[in-house]
């Protein structure tokens, strides 16, 4: 077995997230109670809590409850999806999502294509599976290029490595890039022509604020192979839920899902499953929530970034995560970062901890007041070092 990899962008948030005072590292949306949840009337929130102080604290629907399964369903079906909840197995978050497809799919020798950059678990468990860090290539993202897809390097990937999986993530984490409709729909027939599964860690969907060509969810390209997941976390302001899922049309894959989850999960919190479907039954007022306070958050964020010399970026389309340049030559993005946690109480998230030497990933979801006085720290930093 292939030695797990230390969980860098994880490993810097728990380190340093619980001693500043303005948090820009944050990737969820500013997240809300259950009573704050939009879209729903006080009967129905007595309701809820009616049935969440009498339901027995037993393990519940094994496989999650069929309500729970309908709602996130409707999120897939609304832009004109199939999904039923026969294709949906929940799990704890969307890391849980990803941690059971790589161990349901990945196997001893198997190659994988993962986009780079990206979050760093879906790499790094692949290789753990695959028993053979060499068997996963990544498929390398640049700025110059603003963090679009080389298909024809994705073509070449494929025909020299023969992978049994591609793994992408849209909208993008670090970059908060979209890949719009066409470009999805180029993928999804390159790896149909191949017979490869596509995994699309899809937990920023649907939260788009500038694309013009939005693309469905992967599993709603008509093609069987293909594999979703999502989570309560992102885009829906409810991480404490824990709550994540798997979507797909193939029923081996839910089969082997199912297998795996026995010794790993066994079941969500029936908790969870009660409070996420109340939530996700207003999924499109949550959402537009979100949008609200990350379009406010990259407006300020883009007129600090266009005023000053020191930095550049791809503006993001979607989700809530940016990555921004450091033009300053020779820049250690780790230190500067931990310098902005002890020297000035700002969390930002250094492009280290994904590969990537000066750069630093901005989480713009959190509240307005954590930005705006951010980047006054962070002004503070560039002064105090002499930086022009």
């Amino acid at each position: 077995m292939v030695k797990q990899e230390d969980f860098a962008v994880e490993q810097y948030m728990d380190a340093y997230e619980t001693c500043i005072e303005y948090n820009m590292a944050e990737t969820c949306t500013a997240s809300i109670s259950i009573n704050e949840i939009p879209g729903q009337s006080q009967e129905s929130l007595n309701q809820l809590q009616q049935k969440l102080f009498s339901t027995k604290l037993t393990y519940g629907h094994i496989r999650g409850s069929p309500e729970l399964k309908n709602a996130i369903a409707q999120i897939y079906n609304d832009e004109g999806g199939n999904i039923t909840k026969e294709d949906i197995v929940p799990t704890n978050g969307a890391i849980g999502a990803n941690f059971l497809t790589l161990y349901a799919l990945v196997d001893e020798g198997d190659k994988v294509i993962v986009v780079d950059p990206t979050y760093q678990q879906l790499a790094s468990v692949s290789k753990v599976f695959s028993r053979n860090p060499g068997n996963v290539i990544p498929w390398r993202l640049n700025f110059e290029n603003n963090y679009l897809p080389d298909l024809e390097e994705l073509r070449k990937l494929i025909n020299e490595n023969h992978p049994k999986l591609l793994i992408i993530n849209n909208p993008n984490n670090p970059t908060g890039v979209v890949w719009g409709d066409e470009i999805i729909r180029e993928i999804v027939e390159i790896c149909s022509q191949a017979d490869i599964y596509i995994l699309c860690d899809e937990v920023y969907r649907p939260l788009y604020h500038s694309t013009v060509d939005p693309p469905k969810s992967i599993v709603n390209y008509g093609y069987k192979k293909t594999i979703s997941t999502s989570s309560t976390s992102k885009a829906f302001s409810l991480a404490g839920l824990r709550l994540g899922w798997v979507v797909t049309k193939d029923q081996e894959v839910i089969d082997k899902l199912y297998s795996k989850r026995d010794y790993n999960t066994i079941s969500v919190s029936t908790l969870d499953d009660i409070t996420g479907t109340y939530a996700l039954t207003s999924y499109k007022q949550i959402l537009e929530r979100s949008y609200k306070i990350c379009k406010t958050n990259l407006d300020i964020l883009g007129k600090y970034i266009d005023n000053t010399p020191l930095l550049s970026w791809v503006k993001p389309q979607g989700g809530s995560t940016c990555f921004v340049k450091v033009n300053i030559e020779g820049i250690d993005t780790m230190k500067m970062c931990v310098d902005l946690v002890e020297q000035y109480k700002t969390l930002i998230v250094p492009g280290e901890v994904f590969g990537r030497r000066g750069y630093l990933r901005i989480g713009f979801g959190n509240n307005t007041e954590d930005i705006e006085k951010g980047l006054e720290q962070l002004t503070k930093y560039f002064v105090s070092n002499n930086y022009q």
